[in-house]
């Protein structure tokens, strides 16, 4: 089966599952959208959004600009996993506001800017459903507003291969310094009988 007919499937079911959870209900839905880097995460969300009306956050937007190189490269897997996104800022600036009916403006994480935020800011407007995109979306830290928690499946060196290509390069210092808190987190802090849905995307 091709990638394209995959993404498809895939991006059927999770829109039946979200249909299903907005039956009756008021409040927005919240989605985490997970899975290992490469896995077409973003891709799927896009899809899927155009097919409910959903507002997209990138997780990798908050990603905690705080945190040194000597302590990314010292620390454990769960740290890593636990830390490498600010949650209270993803909370503060854009989920509860959205949930709350509001629209929202931030600084996305920029590897280039010298505070480690964007100049520019990005908006975002409420809907009724709500889709966190990107892995760790899943964690304890969000229990308190993800309704369904989603593993977008596949086979690790597909998902390597489609992360270097996106890269534009093999991406070996990337590896090196997540690949083991990946694995960590999806076998430890959130393996796969912990999601609610799990599709395959390749």
């Amino acid at each position: 089966m091709k990638n394209t007919q995959v993404t498809r499937k895939a991006s059927e079911q999770i829109v039946s599952a979200i249909n299903g959870y907005l039956k009756g209900r008021i409040s927005p839905v919240v989605v985490a959208l997970d899975g290992g880097s490469g896995a077409g995460k973003s891709t799927l969300a896009a899809e899927v959004a155009s097919h409910v009306g959903a507002t997209v956050i990138q997780c990798d937007a908050f990603f905690d600009a705080t945190i040194t190189d000597e302590e990314w490269n010292t620390s454990t897997s769960e740290w890593k996993c636990r830390r490498c996104i600010d949650w209270q800022r993803l909370h503060k600036e854009a989920l509860l506001p959205l949930i709350a009916g509001e629209s929202v403006q931030y600084h996305p994480f920029s590897f280039s800017a010298e505070s480690g935020l964007a100049s520019s800011s990005i908006t975002k407007e409420p809907s009724k459903v709500i889709i966190l995109d990107g892995i760790y979306s899943s964690l304890p830290e969000f229990s308190d507003v993800v309704d369904l928690k989603i593993l977008v499946d596949v086979l690790p060196e597909v998902r390597r291969y489609r992360h270097n290509v996106r890269e534009g390069h093999a991406d070996e210092a990337w590896h090196k310094q997540w690949d083991r808190a990946e694995d960590y987190y999806f076998s430890v802090l959130c393996p796969p009988a912990s999601f609610d849905l799990i599709v395959v995307n390749g």
